[in-house]
């Protein structure tokens, strides 16, 4: 029996996706919390998990699963850019760059004090384009589609 070299990256994209199902979900219950803005802020790790905390636990587990979709997706990309599969290395590397924006969106809307529509934006925006890179690499590195240069 052969093993195929790609089945970890497709456990790890189909694995990727379903968290950022989960991140969607998580998010959309902060959205529905609508947050009570508060005065925007420097940077500090106590404040910005205070800030999170101050909204709820949703808010702070959120952001945990930000942070680790942030991590995974540069696993990701590594173990992409080692497939030797054109389009799933093009794909892990746009879906790494899209992942980084939604997450400094997410940042800097925090740091906004939840007040920043562009900040809100661009994290919204660039999640979905993960979300589409991380299904369009699934789908290049399927068994009978992948062909290893």
């Amino acid at each position: 029996m052969s093993s195929n070299p790609l089945r970890p990256l497709r456990v790890m994209s189909i694995a990727i996706l379903i968290l950022l199902f989960f991140q969607y979900e998580l998010g959309i219950t902060v959205n529905f919390a609508n947050p009570a803005a508060i005065a925007p802020f420097n940077f500090s790790a106590a404040g910005f998990l205070n800030a999170l905390n101050d909204i709820g636990s949703i808010a702070l587990i959120h952001a945990i699963i930000g942070g680790l979709l942030l991590l995974l997706a540069l696993i990701n990309m590594v173990m992409s850019l080692r497939s030797k599969v054109r389009s799933a290395q093009v794909y892990g590397v746009l879906s790494f760059v899209t992942m980084i924006f939604a997450a400094g969106g997410g940042y800097f809307f925090v740091l906004s004090g939840f007040q920043s529509d562009n900040a809100s934006h661009a994290m919204t925006t660039n999640f979905l384009l993960s979300f589409v890179l991380f299904f369009l690499e699934l789908y290049a590195i399927k068994p009978e589609k992948a062909k290893v240069n």
